[in-house]
């Protein structure tokens, strides 16, 4: 058996900073093959150093099972956008009837911090009734470009700006107003956008990992945060990209 046959080939549905960390570190070990898969990625995305990436649909469940067939994979990694719900379902479905094993990392959420005026929500209608019932007039709505549908009812009763790197991506409503630009790293840079704009409430996902500006920005101004949690977190998993690694390089 030659060097790259006895390589493990590890399959990571990624969408996440941490499922990139693991997805290099993996790739420099030894053992190591990593495919990086993506489902809808916004705008053009590069592979993880060392790692193949896979962009696109497997073509559902049958789709992946046979990827996973021909590719040879030894152990399949979820390290999915915590709200990423289809293909979450689709791996907790797959994975207790897969005969390889199977890894999860879950990406800790935002935590309130002393001042944040947040409320959190499980389900879209009941965020999108909650907004209009405080009779907000100017929204600034940071669920993601690809999510905007969702949200349109906001634009109802109030002016809704929304924020996109891609102008190919985001909801065809001509109520919404986008700005086409990446989020600010700074929460200066955020806050004279959001008191520029008027803003009153922020809409967002809570996608956790790093805290981003928007947050400490909203906070410093005073403003709701209107948050959306994701889908209840499976049990067991790894919540540091690291551990996972050790995990893998244990079982080689």
């Amino acid at each position: 058996m030659d060097a790259q046959t006895e390589r493990q080939h590890v399959l990571i549905l990624g969408g996440t900073k941490e499922a990139r960390q693991l997805a290099e570190a993996l790739a420099a070990a030894e053992p190591f093959n990593v495919t990086y898969a993506l489902h809808a990625p916004t705008g053009t995305v590069q592979a993880p150093k060392n790692c193949t990436l896979h962009v696109g649909s497997f073509g559902g469940k049958d789709g992946l099972l046979a990827f996973i067939d021909a590719q040879h994979v030894s152990a399949l990694v979820n390290a999915l956008h915590p709200h990423a719900k289809v293909m979450q379902e689709r791996f907790e479905a797959l994975s207790g009837a897969l005969a390889l094993p199977t890894y999860s990392l879950h990406r800790p959420l935002w935590s309130a911090q002393s001042g944040d005026q947040w409320r959190h929500f499980s389900d879209v209608e009941d965020l999108i009734g909650a907004v209009q019932q405080a009779g907000l007039a100017t929204l600034f709505c940071a669920v993601g470009p690809q999510s905007m549908q969702a949200f349109a009812a906001l634009t109802d009763a109030a002016t809704v700006y929304a924020r996109r790197f891609d102008v190919s991506r985001g909801a065809d409503n001509g109520a919404i107003r986008w700005i086409d630009a990446l989020p600010h790293p700074s929460q200066d840079a955020e806050i004279k956008l959001l008191k520029a704009l008027g803003i009153q409430a922020l809409v967002t996902k809570n996608s956790g990992g790093d805290r981003p500006a928007k947050l400490d920005a909203a906070k410093h101004l005073g403003l709701p945060v209107f948050l959306l949690d994701p889908p209840g977190r499976p049990k067991g998993g790894f919540d540091d990209w690291q551990d996972l690694r050790d995990a893998l390089l244990r079982h080689v």
